[in-house]
C-alpha cells in the first residue's frame, strides 16, 4: 500500500461542529475554467481513516490529473462517540462548502467547479458517506463511484447477526475496545501509524463480532439484537424513526445518480446489493466482478503483479471511463 500523499494539495476546514473542524484536501489539474470534480471518502469500518491515509487511491488522483478533474478527499466524522447521522451531515456540509462562493472564490481566478459535474467515490466504508451525498447533498452529485464499498442493505443478517472474524480483523488489538469506548473525543482525521489500519478499527471488528454492528454505528445499544427478532421484511418498519434517515435504502429512487461498483467475489466484508436496486429502478449501474478479488482489491497486496491486482486494474480502468462517459456527456448537452 502506497502511504505517499499526492503533491500540492490544499486543506481547508469545511466544517465545524462545536470546536472540532472536519477538513478536506484539494488537488488542481493543471487546467482552467469550469472544471469536474472527483470526492473520494476513505475507507475504515466508519470507526477509522483518514484523507490522508495510506489507502488514498493514486489511480484515481492520477486519472484526475490527467483529465483536468479537481481530486477532492474529504475527512468525516467517525464512529464513536458520532453516528452515521453525523456522517450524513458532513456529506450534506461538504456539498455546501465546495459549491459556495467563498470555495470558489480561493480557487484560482481563472478555476471554478462544474457544479453539475461532481462525481463521489466511496472505498470500503466511505461508500455510506458517498451514497449519503447522492439521497441528501444538493446540489446532488453526477455519479456515485464505490470500490469494495459498504452494501446497501444493512438490515441483512450480515447486520443484525455476529459474524466470523474476517481476513483484516488480525490487524487490529481487541484489548483496547473498552478504552476506545470510553473516550468521547470526536475524531475525524485518523492517520494510521506503523501498520494498515488504525487502533480505532477494533471498534468495528468488536461490533461486527459481537453482532453489534448496527448498535455502534447508530450509537442505540440493542437496536441490532432488536431488528434480529423480527422477520426481515418486518425490519425496516421495526427500524427507530429518529434514525431512520440513516437506513439509506429507504430513500433511493429514481432520480439517483448513475453508479459504478466495483467489488470482489472473495470479498467476506461487504455485501453488494445496491446494483440491482437501481438497476430495478431504472438508474443507470454497472457492476465489475473482481473474480478472486479480496475485500480491498490490490490495496493491501504485497504483488503489484498478482492476478488480483491486475483485475483490479483492469476495473478501475473500466470504471474511469463509466466517469469519463457521462461528465463528457453532461457537458455537451450544457452547450
Amino acid at each position: 500500500m502506497n502511504r505517499q500523499l499526492p503533491e500540492g494539495g490544499q486543506t481547508l476546514v469545511y466544517s465545524t461542529v462545536g470546536d472540532h473542524e472536519i477538513k478536506l484536501d484539494y488537488y488542481l489539474p493543471r487546467a482552467n475554467g469550469a472544471l469536474p470534480a472527483v470526492i473520494y471518502y476513505h475507507g475504515g469500518g466508519m470507526t477509522a481513516g483518514s484523507r490522508r491515509g495510506g489507502g488514498l487511491p493514486h489511480w484515481l488522483f492520477a486519472h484526475c490529473q490527467e483529465k483536468g478533474y479537481i481530486f477532492i478527499s474529504a475527512d468525516y466524522r467517525l464512529c464513536h462517540p458520532t453516528t452515521a447521522l453525523d456522517q450524513i451531515e458532513d456529506a450534506r456540509n461538504l456539498f455546501q462548502f465546495i459549491t459556495s462562493t467563498h470555495f470558489n472564490n480561493i480557487l484560482p481566478e481563472s478555476t471554478t467547479i462544474d457544479f453539475t459535474r461532481i462525481a463521489v467515490s466511496g472505498f470500503s466504508a466511505g461508500a455510506y458517506s458517498a451514497r449519503a451525498a447522492c439521497i441528501y447533498a444538493s446540489p446532488k452529485p453526477a455519479a456515485l463511484i464505490s470500490v469494495y464499498g459498504l452494501g446497501g442493505n444493512v438490515l441483512l443478517d450480515h447486520w443484525t447477526r455476529a459474524r466470523p472474524p474476517t481476513s483484516i480483523a488480525k490487524f487490529v488489538d481487541l484489548n483496547a475496545v473498552p478504552e476506545l469506548l470510553a473516550d468521547k473525543t470526536v475524531v475525524s482525521d485518523d492517520v494510521s501509524v506503523g501498520g494498515p489500519l488504525s487502533r480505532r478499527f477494533a471498534l468495528t471488528v468488536h461490533w461486527e463480532i459481537s453482532g453489534t454492528m448496527l448498535d455502534g454505528i447508530f450509537g442505540r445499544d440493542g437496536l441490532g439484537r432488536d431488528l434480529d427478532k423480527v422477520d426481515y421484511e418486518q425490519r425496516a418498519a421495526a427500524f427507530p424513526s429518529d434514525l431512520k434517515s440513516g437506513l439509506l435504502q429507504s430513500f433511493v429512487g429514481d432520480s439517483y445518480p448513475p453508479s459504478i461498483f466495483v467489488h470482489g467475489t472473495a470479498d467476506e466484508v461487504e455485501s453488494i446489493d445496491q446494483h440491482e436496486q437501481l438497476k430495478g429502478l431504472g438508474v443507470k449501474s454497472e457492476l465489475l466482478l473482481v473474480e478472486d478479488g479480496p475485500h480491498g482489491l490490490e490495496a493491501f497486496s504485497t504483488d503489484p503483479t498478482s492476478v488480483v491486482s491486475s483485475r483490479s486494474k483492469e476495473a478501475y480502468g473500466k470504471a474511469l471511463n463509466f466517469i469519463d462517459d457521462l461528465f463528457s456527456g453532461l457537458q455537451k448537452s450544457a452547450l
